[in-house]
This record gives structure tokens, sequence and C-alpha cells, in this order.
């Protein structure tokens, strides 16, 4: 009787202590945990590819002398832009303009020599050789005379093309051989940007597509467009180089510099992209918390397209208007009550300074 007693008693005990429990859980359960919230919102998504470049001419020659002489004429305006066919340098060409005298005189005395003779031949008073005879002469005199003025021409250093000029590499009075440097030329309107891709995005970069630089030192963003993709890809770095054009009116642009390519290859648009901080991963299941509009939260499984550098995109589960929980899921179970605040990013302080 004792014993039924005291078991009596015990069983009485453990009641009251469970009734307590659960009482105690339904007033922790009815306090609402704080979570930071973010409504669902699509957007548009664009895989922006980065590249270093270099601005290059299309045109840039070294300007040479074609004959030896004493510059008698230097007209260089270093770093100036000069135009097509500008005489820049002379060389002495005073034996030069004496042979041309002497070959022009040739040339009139074989000239009229030939008349008389054409004139003879049709009377029939010298024989067909001898007018061939002085054709030879008058052909020859002719080559002569056309050679002193190709060396006469050869004495001028004209511009090539409209372009910029280098320092000089010569003073005038120097004495100069053939083929010695005299300035550098080079078009500066338009360029050519010139960078590499990998392999992989060849399919989606098209000629003619536009694409955005920036060059050392500036923040000013410009625009090439793409003229060529060459079709060999290089086997040591699995990348193909590409070209494009730039237009450079205001001249404030050079060839050699370094540039930072931006070139979107892909765009998605409508899509829902979340912070990488609100995705539940368990396994392979990956879930969000959601908050409906009693404040009440649960959990909802998606599908994940594609990381990004902060954040993920859902193909499934996730629709626009959806308020997801991003800090403090932690502490929630599905049906608990929360009170919500605004999502705010987190951000590394230390870098953000190093940034700057």
């Amino acid at each position: 009787m004792i014993k039924v007693l005291c078991f009596l008693l015990l069983l009485t005990q453990s009641a009251c202590t469970n009734s307590k429990q659960m009482s105690f859980d339904k007033s922790f359960n009815s306090f609402p945990v704080e979570v930071e919230t973010l409504e669902v919102k699509p957007g548009n998504n664009r895989n922006i590819l980065t590249a270093t470049g270099t601005l290059e001419s299309p045109k840039t020659t070294e300007l040479t002398s074609e004959t030896s002489g004493k510059i008698i004429y230097l007209n260089i305006p270093e770093g100036k832009l000069v135009n097509k066919g500008q005489l820049l340098a002379k060389i002495n060409d005073s034996t030069i303009l004496a042979e041309k005298k002497i070959s022009e005189g040739k040339l009139k005395n074989a000239k009229d020599n030939f008349e008389r003779m054409k004139a003879l031949r049709e009377k029939g008073a010298i024989s067909q050789q001898s007018l061939d005879n002085t054709l030879e002469v008058l052909n020859t005199a002719e080559g002569e005379y056309e050679r002193s003025v190709s060396g006469r021409q050869m004495t001028d250093v004209v511009a090539p093309f409209s372009g910029v000029l280098s320092i000089k590499k010569v003073s005038e009075g120097a004495f100069i051989e053939p083929g010695d440097v005299i300035v550098r030329i080079s078009q500066i309107d338009p360029l050519h940007l010139i960078f590499s891709l990998p392999e992989k995005y060849t399919q989606e970069i098209k000629e003619g597509q536009n694409i955005k630089f920036k060059i050392t030192g500036s923040e000013k963003e410009y625009t090439a467009k793409v003229i060529v993709i060459d079709p060999y890809i290089n086997p040591d770095t699995r990348s193909v180089q590409v070209k494009g054009i730039v237009s450079n009116p205001n001249k404030e642009l050079l060839p050699g510099r370094f540039a930072s390519v931006r070139l979107e290859v892909s765009r998605m648009d409508n899509i829902i992209s979340i912070p990488q901080e609100a995705l539940i991963q368990e396994g392979n299941k990956k879930q969000v918390a959601i908050v409906n509009k009693d404040n009440i939260a649960s959990f909802r499984e998606v599908t994940v397209t594609s990381w990004e550098k902060d954040s993920v995109i859902i193909s499934e589960g996730l629709r626009e208007g959806d308020i997801i929980v991003t800090s403090g899921y932690q502490k929630l179970k599905s049906g608990m009550k929360v009170t919500t605040k605004p999502y705010q990013p987190i951000y590394n302080q230390q870098l953000v300074k190093e940034t700057n």
C-alpha cells in the first residue's frame, strides 16, 4: 500500500513538472525572434569579364633617309600632329639637281634629234635602223631624267600619313646614311585596343560588339568596337586575341597605354538573386527562411542556378514579393513569430580601408 502511494505521488510530481515545462516552452515561444529580412525583387544579371589590354597605333613607322647626305632642313614638331605629305626633313640635293639639269638637256636634245630622224625616214632618206638607234638614245635619255627626278624626291622626307611625331633622332646639319632613323610617326586616331580572352568565351563575343575600358590612372570610361577576333587559339594560354577600334578625336589616348577591359559576355533578365548569407544549406538541401504577412516564419526549399561574388541566383522556390530572412534564421523554427528589421549587408571594414 505504501509503495502504491509513493508511485502515485511520483506520477503526480512528474505531471506537474511536465505541465510547467510545457507552459515555460509555450511562454518562451511566444516571444518574437528578431531577424533581418529582404523583399525578393527580380532584376538583371550581367556576367562581366575583365582583361588587361594595350592601346596600339594602327599605323606606326620609323622615317629614314633613302639617300646619304647632310640635312639642310628639319621641321619636326615633336609630340605634335602632322598631316600626310608634310615635309619633315630635306637632304642636301645640290648634286642631284645638277644631274637633273644635265639629264634635262640630254633629253631635249634626244627628242629633237628623234623628230628630225623621223622626218627623214618618212622621206626615205635614212634607214629604219638609223631611226631605231635614235629612238634608243631617246629612251636612255628619258630613263636618266626619270632617275634624276626620283633621286631628287628621295632627298625629301615627308609624312606618309597623318600622325603624331616622336622625339627626333637627328639634328639639322648632321650627315646621315640610308636607313638612319630620323623620327617615328604614329597614327593615334583611331587607335586599336588589343587584349586576350579565355577560349571558352569566344562564342559570346562578336564583331561589332561594344566593349568598355579604362586606362591606368583615370576613372574615365572609353568605348571600343570589336573588329577582329583571332581564329588562332594560343596553345599555352588557351586564349584568343581580340582587336577593338577606339575613336580618339581629342588625342587624349596614346599608343602603349595599358587598359582595363570590361566585357559583358552574358546577360540574364528577370532573375531572382539573394545574398549568399540568406541561403541555408544542409547537405544537398538548400532552403531559405520565409516570413509571411503575419510575421510567422517558415522554411522553403530552393534551387540554385549559379553562385556570384556575394549572391546566389535562384531559379525555383522564390517569387517576387517574398520576404526572406537574411540574418537570424539560426534561432528560428517553422511557425515561430518574428520581428523584422531591414537587411544590412556585412562589409569587411579592413578591406574597405585597403580598397580606399
